[in-house]
């Protein structure tokens, strides 16, 4: 039995409801080593807890160098499990920062920010076998009005600054990367199980899932939830660290919204996004820490993501055409100018608020990680080309769309949503002459109309389309024929008119949108997608429509050509 000292501190009327204040005074009468406040409602379940404490206490001074008391160390509150709730404080904290917790805070948000604070150390850990159970407080309704504060960016850092000085160390070591999936998908809880299972093979990584259920199907957001309880409850018998989360709404508001959900309600230093259909390799959280090292001025860092291998004549034709070209965007460039969001890492919100996924790109996806990564060059500005690093070694399986049938509606996805980025971002774009459908729309189809020649239009315009074709079906032959080594030439000269013709649909796709959005700016505008690292394919696309352009006016002048002499004859 430890002996007890009981003193009555009297507490100010102007005090109430303010616990946070009332911490601070508490605290500053306290003569003992360790502090943690609790409330009358508390239940300590376990003997022994303060002796465990302060073991944990010495170990993490012994592991990390560090002084002894600068840590966090939190119990497991059982009616708020993976929240540290009741975090235990040492002296010298008190003697660094001259208060508990800094004078902004009122009754919220104290407990997570000092676990965040120490966590950037490698410092704060979990006591699970300390057990508790707050029976009237926690995540609901509160005897008094609570005050949330933004504490995350500059409160936190500057107590992180300060801490830096007090335990003298130039870099802070620990790594706080959570894990945000937005989930639509049904029956897929083993894709979850195998995100939710990843770990990083050091000590001082602080990883939290954020399970964002975009369906408002209650069965689905039912499995999501017992899978999250089921592994959250084998990992608090060893520590609250790889917590799970799930978060719903009971809608289908998209993945841009979904994203953007689990990425400000994060506190980590960095955010990994990852689609509810990849298959992560074991060591990806291990890849991308590697990456955060290496890159210290990267702000995006790009993972590998792996398509299958061609199963059917659809997929042979995704391949051909270098479809998913960015997908594997990290194994071709040092910095990429952009990937895409299915294995993404960027800094966290707490750094960039105003960063955020655009409601206005497709639910489905299309534009929004190209739009994401170039908020984040904007943002920080002098980071210029080094804001973005590859990083191959972070490696997820990706699955063919539509179970690799044919998903031209997923391309045409695509092409709505990054024609979107020609008005959101028109300093990443340039100019060329009108390709083919652009001809077709806006030459042809306006001149069979004013010349009253329908027939003669459908003509031209077939054989421009014809044409086009032809163009790109020689584009893509070579690698038809590489892709396809040993079947006849009529079936590779097949692939390669069909790799053409995902192309085509995202093009269709850009001009429907233009109509649709009565944007005459974005006629015969282009996104640059290597955002300006390699203008030698920029000027090939610009000479390729001059001799595209080139031909389509001549046969539509051959076309119309009785038309012009009967117009000649009257002038």
């Amino acid at each position: 039995m430890i002996p007890c000292n009981v003193v009555f501190v009297d507490i100010q009327p102007t005090m109430y409801g303010k616990l946070c204040r009332i911490w601070n005074h508490l605290a500053s009468k306290s003569r003992n080593d360790y502090i943690v406040l609790f409330g009358d409602d508390v239940r300590l379940l376990d003997c022994g807890w303060p002796q465990k404490i302060e073991e944990c206490f010495r170990n993490i001074s012994t592991n990390t160098g560090l002084p002894l008391g600068a840590a966090c160390v939190a119990m497991n509150d059982l009616s708020f499990p993976g929240f540290p709730t009741f975090p235990v404080i040492h002296r010298w904290h008190l003697n660094q920062f001259g208060t508990l917790l800094p004078k902004q805070f009122v009754n919220q948000g104290g407990d997570p920010f000092l676990y965040e604070l120490y966590s950037r150390f490698k410092t704060s850990a979990w006591e699970v076998s300390c057990r508790l159970k707050n029976t009237i407080g926690g995540d609901g309704d509160a005897r008094y009005q609570k005050y949330h504060i933004n504490w995350r960016g500059h409160i936190l850092n500057m107590h992180i600054r300060k801490l830096k000085k007090s335990v003298e160390v130039r870099n802070i070591s620990g790594v706080c990367l959570d894990v945000v999936v937005p989930s639509y998908r049904t029956n897929n809880n083993d894709y979850l199980r195998r995100i939710a299972l990843l770990r990083a093979s050091r000590d001082g990584v602080y990883v939290k899932f954020w399970f964002v259920v975009d369906n408002p199907c209650k069965n689905h957001v039912d499995e999501v939830k017992a899978l999250a309880n089921e592994l959250n409850a084998k990992q608090l018998e060893q520590s609250g660290n790889y917590f799970i989360n799930v978060i719903h709404y009971g809608a289908n508001r998209g993945a841009s919204y979904a994203r953007n959900t689990g990425y400000n309600y994060s506190i980590a230093d960095w955010i990994l996004f990852l689609d509810d259909d990849v298959i992560p390799d074991d060591n990806i959280l291990d890849a991308y820490i590697g990456g955060i090292k290496r890159f210290p001025d990267a702000k995006v860092l790009a993972g590998m993501t792996t398509l299958p291998e061609a199963t059917n004549t659809w997929t042979t034709m995704l391949r051909v055409c270098n479809v998913g070209y960015f997908y594997g965007v990290s194994k071709l460039r040092r910095h990429p100018p952009w990937a895409v969001t299915a294995n993404l890492l960027v800094r966290g919100s707490r750094f960039n608020p105003t960063i955020q996924f655009k409601e206005c790109y497709p639910k489905t996806g299309g534009g929004e990680d190209i739009d994401l990564v170039y908020q984040y060059k904007a943002f920080y500005p002098t980071s210029g080309l080094l804001a973005t690093a590859a990083v191959p070694e972070a490696i997820v399986k990706h699955p063919w769309w539509n179970g690799g049938n044919l998903c031209y509606k997923q391309i045409r996805g695509w092409a709505w949503g990054d024609s979107m980025c020609i008005l959101e971002w028109p300093s990443k774009t340039f100019m060329t002459f009108p390709n083919w459908i652009e001809h077709v729309t806006f030459v042809i189809l306006p001149l069979a109309i004013y010349t009253k020649q329908p027939v003669t239009g459908l003509a031209v315009g077939s054989v421009v389309i014809v044409l086009e074709h032809l163009i790109k079906m020689s584009r893509y032959l070579p690698a038809a024929l590489k892709q396809c080594e040993g079947d006849s030439i009529f079936y590779q000269l097949y692939v390669a008119l069909g790799a053409g013709t995902v192309l085509s649909a995202q093009e269709i796709t850009r001009v429907n949108a233009i109509l649709r959005r009565f944007s005459l700016y974005s006629i015969c505008r282009r996104v640059d997608w290597f955002d300006g690292q390699e203008p030698r394919i920029k000027l090939d696309i610009q000479f390729g429509s001059i001799i595209r352009f080139v031909l389509n006016v001549g046969i539509t002048s051959i076309g119309f050509g009785s038309y012009w002499q009967e117009w000649l004859n009257q002038v």
